[in-house]
């Protein structure tokens, strides 16, 4: 087993460039990281405290996320963003890093909005705690936060303390056959008073509906919606990525308003329509596009055209990652070029 100042004295005796990893359930199509030596954070882990009265856990960030999950569903709560479990290798400081949020998102917060604090390694293989274990606390920059979505690259996540929430009493999901423009005034009606809906999505001619909360709610709420009941296993292979529209194909994911009109030929849509998936386009579908969102290409397969990774930023806010990457990472060995050149 791991312990921190196994991973600090890596840090501090590193004469190259770091590749910073989890369980490496989820692998971007990168490729120029191969070369690098990997500081792997998988065997750092265990849950370090846990006040279930104060819906607050600290957990080393190798902490795998079935492990986690279920040891809060023992106590009847739950990670609140839902984040993607793609096999029994995801950790919970790969979902942080990555800023993975599941189909809860839209309803309950995405993850940067469940992380209290975070133990970072920083350049010289020193260790320092950002933030606490209290939503409220304003004590200097929010590090916390800044590193979801990080991927690594200003230093290795050692642990997170996380706002975790009570289980709803009762889910249940259901299925209505609809056109998408039906689907979409619906999400839209939604989307504009009160409801137990905590996921949807909508593929081949159908709204999948997950309604969350307490029976009675529920039950109100399933007579309002109409549909077919249905096992609501789909949303862990859709956050997952096991579903079958995934294999095989050039995955492409749009994150945008969910009013944007739907013009592409999207094959799924999830988030209340805010989250778009493409499959297999036959070139980018960033050029041209101009609409408010930005693109992810989450997977590539073999032969596949070349295209970045991620949405492309404009020189500010590309100045603007250099600097803060400079600041925790002056010297560059913390998962160099992972997001964009010099970041």
């Amino acid at each position: 087993m791991t312990v921190l100042s196994d991973l600090c004295q890596a840090v501090r005796v590193a004469e190259s460039p770091l590749l910073i990893t989890g369980g490496g359930s989820r692998v971007y199509p990168y490729a120029s990281l191969s070369d690098l030596k990997e500081l792997s954070l998988s065997s750092y882990s265990g849950i370090i405290e846990y006040f279930p009265e104060e819906l607050v856990v600290r957990v080393k960030s190798g902490t795998r996320l079935d492990e986690l999950i279920s040891s809060l569903s023992e106590q009847g709560q739950m990670l609140g963003s839902e984040p993607p479990v793609h096999n029994k290798l995801s950790t919970i400081g790969g979902a942080v890093a990555a800023g993975l949020s599941g189909s809860r998102r839209p309803y309950g917060g995405a993850t940067r909005d469940f992380v209290l604090g975070v133990g970072l390694i920083l350049k010289a293989g020193d260790y320092a705690e950002f933030g606490g274990q209290v939503m409220k606390n304003v004590a200097g920059y929010d590090v916390a936060r800044l590193v979801c979505g990080s991927f690594g690259i200003l230093g290795p996540i050692a642990d997170i303390s996380l706002k975790v929430l009570p289980k709803p009493e009762v889910e249940r999901m259901v299925v209505l056959e609809m056109s998408l423009e039906s689907a979409f005034g619906l999400m839209s009606r939604l989307r504009h008073r009160v409801s137990c809906v905590s996921a949807c999505a909508y593929s081949e001619g159908n709204l999948r509906v997950r309604v969350s909360g307490q029976k009675t709610a529920v039950q109100r709420e399933l007579v309002l919606l109409g549909g077919d009941l249905a096992e609501d296993s789909f949303w862990g292979d859709l956050d997952s990525l096991q579903l079958g529209l995934f294999q095989g194909h050039d995955v492409w994911c749009l994150s945008t308003d969910p009013h944007e009109p739907v013009a592409l030929e999207f094959q799924l849509l999830d988030w209340g329509f805010a989250r778009r998936w493409l499959f297999d386009p036959p070139e980018d579908p960033r050029k041209g596009y101009s609409g408010s969102g930005h693109w992810t290409r989450i997977r590539c397969p073999e032969g596949a055209f070349d295209a970045d990774v991620f949405q492309p930023v404009s020189q500010v806010q590309l100045g603007l990652m250099r600097s803060l990457k400079r600041v925790f990472d002056p010297a560059g060995i913390f998962n160099p070029d992972r997001l964009y050149q010099g970041v």
